[in-house]
């Protein structure tokens, strides 16, 4: 959980999230591929078996519910399921949750997923993502096909029969393809969620995968455009994904998430990507059944090229271990003076350092964006972030207190519901937050000049 999940707990606000559509691609190294007709895994000979440290891991999540063209009927649980989505990649399967990147149609408008945020965002990834890092990228919404051509709808998409309108307002899969190809990252993973109701028909009307989905989001991995690849898909070619009403949810979203928690674990407690593709095909068909009825039939299938799928590790059930385990980095070191949630700990200075009174600083976190940290003087605090509701966005602060021992600082939020422990590095402040829930985060604030 970060720090953004905690506040809006301890102030009772609730932010409506959706998600319909992801995607969860992995590349390293040779060949390996499930294909739709598989159902399953195939295991070539040289493949990778371990994803990236810790601090090579970025992700762009992306839901869509509301779209600007009213020919395109609204989505219910793609917001939600990019917010749920990106939590359980910053708390299980080691990702920084300053690296993880949100755009969905509840937050402000910088983070609004149109083409243009969508393609920005993917096209900065060039500048931060090393070669042999990890992108990680999800897509919750609508996604049609014309003549052919398949094609992911922002939310600024104008549908249309033209394929020519819609290369200029949707974004074509191959256009994705190629933004990751410039990108050089060497291990990619897609999550694709987007075949649910007909985009521009009945709500209840099915708008199936086609083939032209999967061959658009696979790489060459003999001709080096990646090193390896596996990308998840909600249902088969065919057939349609299905959204959980009573949850606002995707199914496959939301038994995704209940894998990477731990759900599908071994007895390592490691969720490895076979063993997640399985719990996918196993549970996802047997609720859709089960809540819908027979004739509903939803069955996820993955094609996964260059991943030794049975040894790659992609989360773990406890967060800890995701810091522990082998090849998971484990970035920066704890602070040793953060052990305890007690906030009347004294704090030992390990140098001098001039006083916070005074100053702002700015973070981010994956659901809310940009947040700032004013710290006032006597020890007092205003925690400023945006909150966006009935349509209009607007700050809301909430009050806290801090202490300064040297360069090593406590953040107390929200009537001590949430407290954070780190340190200063001249403008950078860095560390691990913890709130009466049990849960825990890493945070990062830059100061404001």
């Amino acid at each position: 959980m970060n720090m953004r999940s905690s506040l809006v707990r301890a102030t009772n606000l609730v932010i409506k999230l959706t998600v319909t559509s992801f995607i969860l691609i992995g590349l390293t190294a040779t060949l390996t591929r499930a294909q739709p007709r598989d159902r399953g895994l195939g295991i070539s000979d040289k493949q990778v078996k371990a994803l990236p440290a810790i601090a090579k891991r970025y992700a762009v999540v992306i839901g869509v519910d509301q779209y600007a063209d009213t020919q395109i009927t609204t989505l219910g649980g793609a917001s939600n399921d990019a917010k749920t989505l990106a939590n359980a990649l910053i708390q299980y399967a080691g990702f920084p949750g300053e690296q993880v990147t949100l755009l969905a149609s509840d937050q402000p408008a910088e983070r609004q997923p149109t083409r243009g945020n969508i393609l920005r965002r993917l096209s900065n990834m060039a500048a931060v993502v090393p070669p042999d890092g990890l992108l990680l990228l999800s897509f919750a919404g609508h996604g049609i096909e014309r003549s052919g051509q398949a094609f992911l709808l922002p939310a600024d998409a104008q549908v249309s029969d033209d394929v020519e309108l819609l290369e200029q307002t949707a974004i074509n899969v191959s256009q994705i393809k190629e933004r990751i190809k410039k990108i050089g990252v060497t291990q990619v993973l897609l999550i694709l969620d987007a075949c649910r109701n007909d985009p521009v028909g009945r709500a209840n009307a099915d708008n199936p995968l086609t083939p032209a989905y999967t061959r658009g989001f696979n790489f060459d991995v003999r001709n080096r455009e990646v090193q390896a690849f596996a990308t998840l898909y909600a249902t088969e070619v065919g057939h349609r994904a299905y959204e959980f009403k009573e949850k606002k949810q995707g199914y496959f979203t939301w038994i995704l998430v209940e894998a990477l928690r731990g759900a599908a674990a071994n007895e390592k407690g490691e969720v490895t990507l076979a063993s997640l593709v399985k719990y996918l095909q196993e549970r996802v068909p047997k609720r859709v059944l089960q809540d819908l009825g027979p004739g509903k039939d939803q069955k996820p299938f993955a094609v996964i090229e260059g991943y030794r799928a049975d040894e790659l590790v992609i989360s773990v059930r406890d967060p800890k271990a995701a810091q522990q385990t082998n090849p998971i980095d484990t970035g920066s070191p704890a602070n040793p003076n953060t052990t305890s949630r007690d906030t009347g700990i004294e704090l030992k200075p390990r140098d001098s350092s001039t006083s916070l009174a005074g100053t702002s600083w700015t973070g981010t976190s994956p659901e809310a964006g940009e947040y700032t940290m004013e710290f006032l003087k006597e020890g007092q605090l205003n925690y400023i972030l945006k909150v966006r509701e009935n349509g209009v966005t607007s700050p809301r602060t909430i009050k806290g207190s801090w202490k300064q021992s040297g360069n090593n600082i406590q953040i107390v939020i929200g009537n001590s519901y949430s407290v954070l422990q780190g340190n200063i590095d001249g403008n950078v402040m860095k560390g691990e937050g913890t709130n009466q829930e049990g849960a825990s985060w890493k945070w990062t604030l830059f100061k404001k000049e």
